[in-house]
Order: C-alpha cells, then sequence, then structure tokens
C-alpha cells in the first residue's frame, strides 16, 4: 500500500511539472463573446447555433508557439540531416510519426517506419504513398531479425531507444533491450551507412522507471563500436549546441566535456555516426 501511495504522489507531480495550467478563458468570457457575436452578425449562412457549439477555452491567454523545444528541434534536426544525406530509402525506429516522419515525407524521401505496436492508422494512401514512400514494419528493433546485416544505408532512431525495455509501449521489461537495439543497427548498417540518433543525455546513467533512460553521451559512443561518430549535439531550448560536428575521421574519448553545461539537468542529444 504505501509503494501505491508512493506513486500515486509521484503521479501528482510528475503531472504538475509537465502541465504548466496557463490561465483560460471563463465560461463567462465565453458567454459574453457568444452573446456578441449574436448582435453584431448579419450573416445567416453563419448564424451561431448552440447544439454546434466547440468550446476552445485554451487558447485565449496562450502564447503563440507554445510547444515542447525538445522534440521540434529534434525532428528537424534529423529530418535535415536524412536530406542531406539523400538515401534511396531511409529507415526509421520508433520516431515521431507527427514529426520527423512527416518532415521526411514532405522533403520526398522514401521511408520504412519500423515499430513494436501496431499501426493503425490507415497511412497507405495515395496521397501518401503514391511512388511507395511510406511503408511500415511491425518488428521488435531489439534484434531486427526480419532485417539482413550489411543491408541498409540510413537509419534513425529519434528519442526511441530511451524507452525499450521498460514495458511503457508494450514491450517486454528487458533492462538491455537498449543496448541489444544499438547492437542490432549497427549490425543492419552497411559500410559508410549512416545512423542518426536522439536520447536524452546528462552527467550520469540513470533509468527513469517507467518513463526512460538517461544517457552520458560516452555510454551510446562506447556501445556502437562498430560505428565512427561525425558529430554530437544536445538541444538548449530551440537551438542545437554542438560539442563535435562534422567529424569524418574519428573521435577520442572524453565526450562527457560535451555536456558540461547539462549540470543536474537532462537533455535531448543528437548523435550522427557512420558504419564502419
Amino acid at each position: 500500500m504505501r509503494r501505491i501511495k508512493l506513486l500515486k504522489n509521484a503521479l501528482k507531480v510528475r503531472a504538475r511539472a509537465i502541465l504548466k495550467p496557463s490561465k483560460k478563458m471563463s465560461l463567462g468570457e465565453f458567454e459574453n463573446d457568444w452573446e456578441k457575436y449574436v448582435r453584431l452578425n448579419n450573416d445567416e449562412q453563419f448564424s451561431v447555433n448552440k447544439g454546434h457549439d466547440y468550446i476552445c477555452l485554451g487558447d485565449k491567454y496562450a502564447n503563440n508557439g507554445e510547444l515542447d523545444s525538445s522534440y521540434f528541434v529534434q525532428d528537424i534536426w534529423g529530418a535535415r540531416k536524412v536530406a542531406k544525406n539523400a538515401p534511396k530509402v531511409h529507415y526509421d525506429v520508433g520516431s515521431s510519426v507527427a514529426g520527423f516522419i512527416a518532415h521526411c515525407l514532405s522533403l520526398g524521401q522514401k521511408i520504412v517506419l519500423i515499430d513494436i505496436r501496431k499501426m493503425d492508422n490507415k497511412m497507405d494512401t495515395k496521397f501518401l504513398n503514391k511512388n511507395g514512400d511510406f511503408t511500415y514494419i511491425q518488428a521488435d528493433a531489439t534484434n531486427l531479425a526480419n532485417i539482413a546485416s550489411n543491408s541498409l544505408e540510413s537509419l534513425s532512431a529519434l528519442c526511441s531507444v530511451e524507452h525499450f525495455g521498460l514495458g511503457r509501449y508494450g514491450d517486454e521489461v528487458a533492462p538491455n533491450a537498449w543496448a541489444e537495439a544499438l547492437r542490432a543497427f549497427q549490425r543492419v548498417l552497411k559500410p559508410g551507412g549512416k545512423l542518426y540518433i536522439s536520447v536524452p543525455v546528462g552527467q550520469i546513467d540513470k533509468v527513469c522507471f517507467n518513463a526512460h533512460r538517461v544517457y552520458k553521451p560516452q555510454t551510446i559512443i562506447d556501445t556502437l563500436d562498430k560505428m565512427r561518430l561525425l558529430e554530437f549535439g544536445y538541444i538548449d531550448g530551440f537551438e542545437v549546441r554542438y560539442a563535435l560536428e562534422n567529424v569524418e575521421s574519428g573521435v577520442d574519448s572524453g565526450m562527457d566535456s560535451g555536456v558540461e553545461s547539462v549540470k543536474s539537468r537532462n537533455m535531448g542529444g543528437g548523435s550522427r555516426f557512420c558504419r564502419i
């Protein structure tokens, strides 16, 4: 019982931290605006009807452009990198469909999305898939058993690996799932193939069960022992701060210095690797 109570308290604190409620329009303000519209409106075609009301109270006092900057910047960063490399087909594991995948499709990039969950969104339409631009595979990314070794030229996993093996998305609880996935990524990439990955980074490795893990950058580098790091940066607000950029001849250790400014916070870190 004590464990359940502690969990409930933790969820309440987490909810307050995430939601950060701002002032909303009151129902009184809504009614005043409704009545004012009725008085001023001379267009019968667009006369108001209580049965058609779609009440939105949260927008009046909200700032324009309120969003999670980490995901927003991360998805643009990844899409730009893939577009610059211009692979014939790009493969992705678990990244945001509404963000990164949509950006890639808008740039005309053929993409294969891999996820452990079913996709019920019926995305195989003429608009999205007129040239075979979008394909979905339901598969376990910790082994990618249905993909041949040394076969892919481009692969991404943006804000997905840190969740593997925690049960949050219906996958089996497996503490080493994140490392198994990274090894599977480098197995399926052909020599010269590019890997784009982002995870939460900080000064210590830790698991924040069941949400995600946080990694020291060097932990990711050491696990991808058949890859060469070409680029590392972390997201700070709406900016990417590069510790390494466009390194084509490898990198020695000491990547922890690249997140000195993270201090006690965790930030999204984006890395670009090349298969050796």
